[in-house]
């Protein structure tokens, strides 16, 4: 196979980059369509089960391994049901970020609560939510709930916004 890395540009445009950084949840339903969430020690509000890409790893991977290591549940991560755009801010320095929502399946309530163990280091709680408890997230942890839940119901459109 030919070299192709004299076709690359210079490694100094790419750290010139702007950078985006990434996470994959998902929306782990019950039976009654109930949605897990999980309190994290480090944060005020309600999160869904996921967390930040790491290196070498696509969003649909970061699903499902945080979802292993904070409720250890080993689940198929489904179909993407959200995407939200969040643009950098300057005054902060906060990089873009870009954050995916997958459908991560339904287990019944009592499977549920006999097989979640919470990630102690980081999680004090969880619980099953309907969509009008979607306020316990942040305001835009709320707005991807909505989308992806959308989603579900079936609304085309509804998989791609952007954060206020």
């Amino acid at each position: 196979m030919a070299d192709t890395s004299a076709l690359l540009p210079d490694p100094v445009y790419f750290a010139g980059l702007p950078k985006v950084v990434c996470s994959g949840a998902v929306i782990l339903r019950d039976e009654t369509g109930r949605f897990v969430i999980e309190k994290p020690i480090y944060r005020d509000h309600w999160l869904l089960p996921g967390g930040g890409v790491d290196p070498g790893e696509d969003p649909r991977e970061c699903a499902r391994r945080e979802v292993a290591e904070e409720l250890g549940l080993d689940i198929e991560v489904g179909v993407l049901l959200d995407i939200m755009w969040v643009p950098s801010r300057a005054a902060s320095c906060a990089p873009m970020g870009a954050h995916f929502v997958f459908d991560g399946g339904v287990i019944p309530e009592a499977e549920l609560r006999e097989r979640i163990v919470l990630q102690a280091e980081e999680l004090s709680d969880w619980r099953l939510v309907g969509p009008e408890e979607a306020h316990l997230l942040s305001d835009w942890g709320a707005e991807r709930v909505r989308g992806a839940l959308a989603v579900l119901k079936g609304c085309a459109g509804a998989d791609l916004h952007t954060a206020g």
